[in-house]
C-alpha cells in the first residue's frame, strides 16, 4: 500500500472516532459569526471587549509545541492563527484536536481575540467542531504542485495553494463585469443566442460537430458569440445588443489559442467602425484602470501603454513594405513565392490567396507593439464587413493590435444582402475545395438581411486579452482548462490525423556543433519515447540490394528562436496540452554526468533554466499553430 493510501486509511478511521465522540464529521450547518477578514478588521475592538467570535476555514498547517497547538486557518477571505491550549479549551478537547484534526480539515473554531508574545493577532480557541474531514492530504503550502499537468488536473489544489491564482480568478471576474457594466451603462441589452447551430457563422474556424438525438440532426457548436443572431436582432429593431459567452473552435492549441473560451460580441445600430475605434479605445482603458490600476503593461518582450495615442496600421502598406507584394492584386503565385522565400510553411494542396496572405500577415504581425488599429484589409479576407466607400477592394474593418497579437476585431457590418450572398457563395466554394475554416453559406441570414438591417458597428473580444494583461498563457488564465484524460489509452492518438515533429533551437550564441548536438539529442529523446511507432519500416532497399536502415514516418521540422522565454512558453504549452515534448538545456551540453545535471537543475527555478532547444511532437492541428510564429532555421 502506498504512503498516500496509508494516510487516507488512517483518516477514514478518524471519521468513526469523531462520531464516537459525538461529532458529525460533515455537518450541514455552521455557527460562524465572522469571516476571517471581518475578524481581523475588527480585531482591536474584539480583543478589548473579549467578545466571543466563531470563524471557520481550512487548516493549512499545525504546529504542536506540547502544551499548546498553533494552527493556520484559511477561509478564502484571509488567514488567521489559532491558539489551542488546555487552559482555554480543556485537556480532553485539546487531545481530541491533536489526535483527530489534520492539515486540510475544515473546522469551526470559537474563541476570543488573543495577541501572542510575538505580537501575532490570533484566536484563542475555547471550542471547535469538525465541518469537513479531509481524507486526502493537501500538498505542502510552500512547495505546491510542481508538475504542470497535475496542476491543471487538480486545479482546485493549485488555487488553494497559490494565492496569486485565486487573485487572478477574482480579476477575471472583474474583467468581464467591467465590460458588462460598461455596455449596460450605455443602454446595451445583454442577450443569449444559440450555442448549437445548423450552420456556423461569424468567424473563420473549424467547428465541433455533435448529434442532436431529439431532432436526429447533426449540429455545430458555435464559433462566435452569436454574431449572425445578434445582427438578426438589429433587423428585429433592437439597436444595441451584446453577449458574453462560451465559444468553441476545433483547432490547435498554443500559448494564445484554446478550443473553448469566453468571448464578448456587441452590435450597435446606426454606428460604424470609425466611431467604434473611439469606443474601443475607451473600453480598453477602462478595463486597465478598473482591473489593474495602470495602463502600462509588459507583455512578452513588449512594453505597451494603453494610455498613449493608438497607432493606425495599414494592412496593404505593411504587407507590401515587408514582402514586396500588393495583396490587392490577388496574385496567388506571387504570394506562394513570398512564403517560400521566407521559409514560411504552407499546404500546397488547396492553397488559396486568402490563406496565403493571412500567413504572410501572421508573420509580420508579431513585430508590432501597438496599441493600434489595423485597417484597409482586403475584402476577400472578411466576408461579413462592409466595403470601403473609397476603395471597394478593402473593407471597413479594424483589428486591435497589442504586443504582436490580435486583441479584438470590429467592423462596419455588411447589410447589403446581395453582396453578402455573393461573399457567402465564395466562402462556400473555398470550403467545398477543402478549406475547413472558410465560412458556411447561411441562406437564412441573407433572407433576414433582405428585410433590412440598419448600418451598424460590431465588435468581438476574447479572453486572450485578459491572458495578455496577466502575462500568462491562455490555458493558465482559464480556471479549469481542458485536459486529456489520465489513462493509458489516452497516450495514443485516437484518430489518423497527420503527426508532426517540430524542433525549435536557439541560434544566437551557439556554435554550429552545439546546434547539431541539441537537435540530435531532441531527436533521440523523441525516438526513445515513441519507439518503433515512428518508423515506416526497418530499412529501405536500393536498386543494387543494399539496405539503408530505419526510415522515420515523420520529418522533424527545424525552426529557430533567439529568445529563451519563447522556448519556455513553448515547453509549458506543449506539456499543458498533453503533447510529446523534449527539451535540451545548457547543462546537458556542458557535461555528460547525469547526476550533476540533476543536482544543478534542482537548484534552479524553471525561469532560470537555460533552454537551448525544445521539440514538440503530436497532431498537426495542435503542433503547427503552437509553432507557427517561429521561423524556419536558416
Amino acid at each position: 500500500m502506498s504512503t498516500l493510501e496509508n494516510i487516507r486509511q488512517e483518516r477514514i478511521a478518524k471519521l468513526q472516532r469523531l462520531r464516537d465522540n459525538g461529532m458529525d464529521p460533515y455537518p450541514a450547518r455552521t455557527e460562524r459569526t465572522h469571516t476571517i477578514t471581518d475578524f481581523l478588521e475588527a480585531y482591536g475592538e474584539l480583543e478589548k471587549a473579549q467578545t466571543s467570535v466563531t470563524i471557520a476555514g481550512r487548516i493549512m498547517s499545525i504546529r504542536d509545541q506540547g502544551g499548546v497547538l498553533f494552527a493556520d486557518l484559511m477561509d478564502g477571505t484571509g488567514k488567521a492563527q489559532l491558539v489551542i491550549q488546555a487552559d482555554t479549551l480543556g485537556e480532553e478537547k485539546l487531545e481530541l484536536f491533536r489526535s483527530l484534526v489534520d492539515g486540510g480539515d475544515i473546522i469551526e473554531a470559537a474563541g476570543t481575540a488573543y495577541t501572542t508574545k510575538r505580537g501575532m493577532q490570533s484566536l484563542s480557541v475555547s471550542g471547535w467542531r469538525m465541518l469537513a474531514k479531509s481524507l486526502q492530504p493537501v500538498p505542502d503550502q510552500w512547495y505546491g504542485i510542481k508538475d504542470e499537468d497535475e496542476r491543471y488536473r487538480k486545479r482546485y489544489l493549485d488555487i488553494l495553494l497559490s494565492p496569486e491564482i485565486a487573485d487572478r480568478i477574482r480579476r477575471r471576474s472583474l474583467f468581464w463585469n467591467t465590460i458588462r457594466s460598461y455596455l449596460l451603462e450605455q443602454d446595451f441589452v445583454e442577450v443569449e443566442t444559440p450555442a448549437l447551430e445548423t450552420t456556423t457563422g461569424g468567424a473563420d474556424a473549424r467547428p465541433f460537430v455533435t448529434h442532436h438525438h431529439a431532432l436526429d440532426i447533426d449540429v455545430y457548436l458555435r464559433i462566435s458569440a452569436g454574431e449572425l443572431w445578434q445582427k438578426r436582432l438589429m433587423v428585429a429593431g433592437l439597436p444595441k445588443v451584446f453577449e458574453i459567452g462560451r465559444i468553441f473552435r476545433n483547432e490547435g492549441m498554443s500559448f494564445e489559442h484554446l478550443q473553448d473560451y469566453t468571448q464578448l460580441e456587441y452590435y450597435q445600430a446606426f454606428s460604424d467602425y470609425e466611431k467604434g475605434m473611439e469606443m474601443i479605445t475607451d473600453l480598453y482603458r477602462t478595463i486597465a484602470d478598473k482591473v489593474y490600476g495602470t495602463r502600462i503593461f509588459t507583455i512578452k518582450d513588449f512594453t505597451v501603454d494603453l494610455g498613449k495615442d493608438w497607432v493606425i496600421y495599414d494592412y496593404c502598406t505593411l504587407i507590401q513594405k515587408e514582402f514586396g507584394i500588393d495583396p490587392l492584386k490577388k496574385d496567388t503565385a506571387e504570394v506562394a513565392k513570398a512564403l517560400t522565400s521566407r521559409a514560411i510553411p504552407f499546404d500546397e494542396e488547396g492553397f488559396s490567396i486568402e490563406r496565403g496572405v493571412d500567413l504572410l500577415w501572421k508573420q509580420l504581425r508579431k513585430t508590432l507593439t501597438g496599441p493600434g488599429f489595423l485597417v484597409r484589409v482586403p475584402a476577400y479576407l472578411e466576408p461579413l464587413a462592409k466595403r470601403s466607400a473609397d476603395d471597394e477592394r478593402v473593407v471597413e474593418r479594424f483589428q486591435v493590435l497589442i504586443a504582436g497579437s490580435e486583441m479584438g476585431k470590429g467592423f462596419s457590418e455588411l447589410n447589403d444582402p446581395v453582396d453578402q450572398a455573393g461573399r457567402f457563395q465564395h466562402q462556400q466554394a473555398l470550403r467545398d475545395g477543402g478549406d475547413e475554416e472558410a465560412q458556411m453559406n447561411d441562406a437564412s441570414y441573407v433572407e433576414a438581411l433582405e428585410y433590412g438591417m440598419p448600418p451598424a458597428f460590431g465588435f468581438g473580444l476574447s479572453e486572450r486579452f485578459f491572458s495578455f494583461l496577466e502575462g500568462v498563457s491562455a490555458r493558465e488564465a482559464q480556471i479549469f482548462p481542458l485536459m486529456r484524460p489520465k489513462t493509458e489509452d489516452a497516450k495514443e492518438p485516437k484518430t489518423k490525423e497527420r503527426q508532426v515533429a517540430v524542433a525549435v533551437v536557439r541560434k544566437e550564441g551557439l556554435e554550429p556543433w552545439q546546434v547539431l548536438n541539441t537537435v540530435a539529442h531532441l531527436a533521440a529523446e523523441l525516438g526513445i519515447r515513441e519507439g518503433r511507432t515512428l518508423l515506416t519500416q526497418d530499412a529501405l532497399t536500393t536498386a543494387d540490394d543494399e539496405r539503408i536502415p530505419l526510415n522515420m514516418r515523420h520529418a522533424i521540422i527545424l525552426k529557430e528562436t533567439g529568445d529563451v522565454a519563447e522556448l519556455r512558453n513553448l515547453l509549458r504549452g506543449a506539456q499543458a496540452n498533453g503533447l510529446q515534448a523534449g527539451a535540451f538545456t545548457r547543462e546537458m551540453i556542458e557535461t555528460t554526468n547525469d547526476r550533476k545535471i540533476i543536482e544543478t537543475t534542482a537548484k534552479m527555478t524553471f525561469d532560470e533554466v537555460d533552454l537551448l532547444g525544445v521539440l514538440v511532437f503530436g497532431p498537426a492541428s495542435a503542433v503547427e499553430p503552437m509553432t507557427e510564429s517561429f521561423n524556419r532555421y536558416a
